[in-house]
């Protein structure tokens, strides 16, 4: 028989539910089935959120990485001051926990998939930060239908504190996209014009592209895109000098 899919799809049915068993008020609400736990919809819906991980988490580095000061609280609160105690705390926060969670998740269906064993598991040791949340990011996506169907915790409802993996991937997306919006991503403008339309659109990349922990530099109007890596800017930039040096 097929089971109500526990993901956040069913939340009026559930309610509707609890109204019916505490007053009898009936309902003509249908729940989504799970195929066979997991409702297609909450599969497809935290895959695309998974998706999005690695770039919200990104855009969060880059915060930390140019030290802009937080105008609100972390969203994951570790720490029992509100206030961050340097500038890029906040970012850091989020981004190690999510990660770190991120990384239990995986290594916990790797073990329970039979691919990992308890007592043999792959080093971190020297992988970048970036590396650790892209690698972990693909491994999930590969074993995301397994998991939203047959993890253990698949059947428990996408609340805050449950390991349903479905509902830990809407908590981080979660999480992400409101630091995002709470510490807002300015450009910081570059004074060289493009190499390629020469118009003064030069920008730091604030679309969550990292080179060596540097943004890209990417030219914002829209019939140019030009993108150069900070070392071919800063390359680009002493030519520029050397010829503004030779006609003065």
């Amino acid at each position: 028989m097929p089971t109500p899919c526990p993901g956040p799809c069913n939340n009026a049915w559930r309610r509707a539910e609890e109204v019916l068993a505490e007053t009898g008020t009936e309902h003509h609400l249908t729940p989504a089935w799970g195929q066979p736990v997991q409702c297609d919809g909450c599969v497809a819906h935290a895959r695309q959120r998974l998706v999005e991980i690695p770039e919200l988490l990104a855009a969060a580095h880059l915060e930390a990485l140019h030290a802009t000061r937080s105008p609100s609280t972390a969203t994951i609160h570790t720490r029992s001051s509100d206030a961050p105690a340097w500038p890029g705390q906040a970012a850091r926060l989020l981004t190690e926990t999510i990660l770190d969670e991120m990384e239990e998740l995986a290594t916990d269906v790797l073990t329970l998939r039979g691919i990992w064993r308890d007592d043999h598991q792959p080093s971190r040791d020297g992988i970048t930060e970036g590396r650790r949340i892209s690698d972990c990011a693909h491994i999930l996506d590969a074993h995301l239908d397994w998991m939203m169907q047959n993890h253990p915790a698949a059947t428990e409802l996408h609340d805050r504190g449950n390991a349903n993996p479905g509902g830990q991937i809407r908590g981080w997306h979660a999480a992400a996209t409101r630091f995002i919006k709470a510490h807002p991503q300015f450009d910081v403008r570059k004074l060289a014009p493009c190499p390629r339309c020469k118009g003064p659109y030069l920008a730091e990349s604030r679309d969550l592209r990292l080179v060596d922990d540097r943004p890209y530099i990417e030219c914002r109007d829209p019939d140019c895109q030009r993108i150069l890596t900070s070392a071919e800017y800063d390359v680009y930039v002493k030519a520029l000098a050397a010829v503004v040096a030779q006609a003065a």
